[in-house]
């Protein structure tokens, strides 16, 4: 229910926003976006603080703990088996704070629920500042059939077919990595959190920037100059890989330099949203193509999940802890494989408008397609039924359904099947390079269009 109270609050604050960003001069659109998403980067930054601060201490971090010297040590094996002090302490280990706590103190879960609660509770009487024109009410037929009239342009499901693609093949990672992390550089909590909040501040820094300067910028060339950036970050792994630097701040600064490149990415996309979307449809509109883009979130996991059984050596932690050279080679292959599949992202870039201007007039060109509409359309929806079953599964019943490798986990046994879980990564990645390949390069099979490099920037 709290979700679906966000989601609420979330989509009509949305739709005031593009109803703003339409009434900006045109060669300032789009400022009124950045300020939106900076903001809300601040209130980002403000809980991972807490986190920070909350949740470096040893209740959280060392397996067992008991601030209570009263409590007897609990006696489970699986957490015996997680304490670096049981052996030498086999009385008092759980009185002790082991190296992964960084801070003394915790907070705990109902502490920070209230934290945050207090903090919605603060904002409410904010709302009643708003000043909104009443509209008159109009029959939802007509407006979901007048809906569907503007869905049906080249200039909505281009975008929305454009927003899917992109975000599956560059939302595939290395799944390996994270486990990597903790066996090759011991990443704590603390850092690990110290990174997050460095990622959103830089996120917030970007987002100034390109609010000052980079406006009027050819979105193709700022998503095309931030995947390159990116990969050239995510290409500095390798020294992490091959034990040339394993240092966990080393690794901190390539990830939050290639959060910071990021930037350029995600704005590119949500400048296009509000050209699309019309006068009267700004809520439904950007809530349709920002749905379409989260939701193949899972698909890009269940891709970069199966890829791991390519390479058994990165299957588990243990594994990758022996830290022999075959599991360096496969780590690297895998490493450079993930790149690879992201830059393919690159290539659907003629489907997304140049600037602001093209998408104008791309839309008053008035090219229309019942087809591509209910194709992008049908897409999304199913794309975001299989993400809730996902997350129902995963979240509701993790026991019992979150290792299943269809939902991308790594395997509930080694007699599981992995034709399903390949089978639909295959459908996924036709999709996405067969759409690109029939709206961007088709035409110029058939000598309707000329191939030229400008057409990715």
């Amino acid at each position: 229910m709290a979700n679906m109270g966000y989601v609420m609050a979330d989509v009509a604050a949305d739709g005031f926003m593009v109803y703003m960003a339409h009434r900006e001069p045109i060669n300032e659109r789009g400022k009124t976006q950045t300020l939106v998403y900076a903001t809300s980067k601040v209130g980002q930054i403000f809980i991972n603080l807490v986190i920070l601060l909350g949740f470096s201490g040893p209740q959280t971090n060392c397996p067992g703990f008991e601030e209570d010297t009263n409590v007897p040590c609990t006696t489970n094996p699986n957490i015996i088996a997680r304490s670096e002090f049981v052996a030498e302490y086999p009385g008092t280990w759980c009185y002790m704070k082991c190296s992964n706590a960084t801070l003394d103190w915790d907070i705990s879960i109902p502490q920070f629920v209230w934290i945050i609660a207090s903090i919605n509770l603060i904002s409410l009487p904010f709302y009643f500042l708003l000043k909104e024109d009443k509209a008159p009410r109009e029959p939802l037929a007509k407006f979901m059939g007048d809906f569907w009239n503007q869905l049906k342009r080249k200039g909505a499901w281009q975008v929305i077919l454009y927003s899917m693609i992109s975000h599956i093949t560059f939302g595939v990672i290395n799944a390996a990595k994270t486990p990597a992390n903790y066996v090759w550089l011991n990443l704590h909590t603390f850092q690990y959190q110290v990174m997050i909040i460095i990622e959103k501040l830089l996120f917030f820094i970007g987002l100034n920037v390109i609010r000052r300067w980079a406006l009027h910028i050819s979105w193709r060339k700022m998503i095309f100059s931030g995947s390159m950036l990116v990969t050239s970050f995510n290409l500095l792994y390798f020294i992490v890989v091959f034990d040339i630097w394993r240092n966990p701040w080393f690794y901190i600064f390539t990830d939050v330099s290639a959060s910071f490149m990021y930037t350029l990415n995600f704005l590119a996309g949500v400048f296009c949203m509000v050209e699309v979307a019309e006068p009267g449809f700004e809520a439904i509109t950007y809530s349709l193509i920002t749905t379409a883009s989260n939701t193949v979130s899972p698909l890009s996991s269940v891709i970069s999940y199966q890829l791991l059984a390519f390479f058994p050596l990165l299957n588990t932690q243990e594994s990758i802890a022996t830290d022999t050279p075959e599991v360096r080679k496969q780590f690297a292959t895998l490493q450079l494989l993930t790149i690879l599949i992201n830059l393919t992202s690159l290539i659907a870039l003629p489907m997304l408008p140049r600037q602001k201007k093209e998408t104008r007039e791309l839309v008053a060109q008035g090219e229309v397609s019942a087809f591509w509409g209910r194709f992008a359309l049908l897409s999304a929806l199913t794309f975001l039924a299989y993400s809730s079953v996902v997350t129902f599964l995963t979240v509701a019943a993790h026991d019992v359904y979150g290792c299943f490798k269809i939902l991308g986990g790594g395997g509930c046994s080694a007699e599981e099947s992995a034709v399903p879980a390949y089978t639909l990564v295959v459908l996924v990645l036709l999709y996405c390079y067969g759409v690109n390949f029939y709206h961007s390069f088709w035409p110029i099979v058939r000598g309707q269009k000329k191939f030229q490099w400008s057409m990715f920037y």
